[in-house]
C-alpha cells in the first residue's frame, strides 16, 4: 500500500511472520549503522496504522517497534523514537526522540512530557524555526534543515 500523502510505501508488519521478516533486513541496517560507527538510529513511520485505512493496528506498530528497538540496542545503539508525538516510545525503550515539525505541528510538549530534554526538534519552515527556537530553543536542541537533508543545505541551530 502507497500512503498517497507522503507517497510512501507502508510495510506490512500485521503478522508475527511478517514482522519477523521485516525485522531481519532492518537489523541488518542497524547493525550495518554500527559497524560504520553511528551511534543512534532513528526509526520513522510510527504513526502509519493512521495512514494504512485500518490495515495496520497500533498494537501491531507497538510490537514491531519494540523488535526493532531490541534489535537497535543489541547493536549497540541508542533508538529515537521519530513522529507519534503524543505515545509515549519510552514504554518499548526508546532513548529519545527526533521531533519533525514539533513546534510546527506545536506537539514539542508532548515529546518533553515522555523524554524530557532528550528530544531533538526538527523545523523546516523559517515561521516554524523561530517559533520552536522561542518557545523550546532554552530546553531542547532546536535545527533548521532543508526539507531533503542535504548536506550542503539550511543547517541553523538557536
Amino acid at each position: 500500500m502507497v500512503d498517497g500523502a507522503w507517497n510512501e510505501r507502508l510495510l506490512d508488519f500485521r503478522t508475527r511472520s511478517k514482522r519477523r521478516t521485516l525485522v531481519r533486513i532492518v537489523t541488518r541496517w542497524l547493525d550495518r549503522c554500527a559497524d560504520d560507527g553511528y551511534q543512534a538510529a532513528e526509526l520513522d513511520n510510527l504513526d502509519s496504522f493512521s495512514r494504512s485505512k485500518g490495515l495496520i493496528s497500533k498494537k501491531q506498530t507497538r510490537r514491531y517497534a519494540a523488535a526493532l528497538v531490541r534489535k537497535g540496542h543489541a547493536a549497540g545503539l541508542a533508538v529515537a523514537q521519530k513522529n507519534r508525538a503524543q505515545w509515549n516510545g519510552t514504554v518499548v525503550g526508546f532513548d529519545f526522540a527526533i521531533a519533525e515539525e514539533c513546534g510546527r505541528w506545536k506537539e514539542c510538549a508532548d515529546y518533553i512530557d515522555h523524554y524530557g530534554d532528550l528530544v531533538l526538534a526538527v523545523e523546516y519552515r523559517k515561521k516554524d524555526f523561530r517559533w520552536t527556537c522561542r518557545h523550546f530553543g532554552a530546553q531542547l536542541p532546536v535545527v533548521r534543515r532543508d526539507l531533503a537533508l542535504s548536506p550542503d543545505g539550511i543547517r541553523r541551530w538557536c
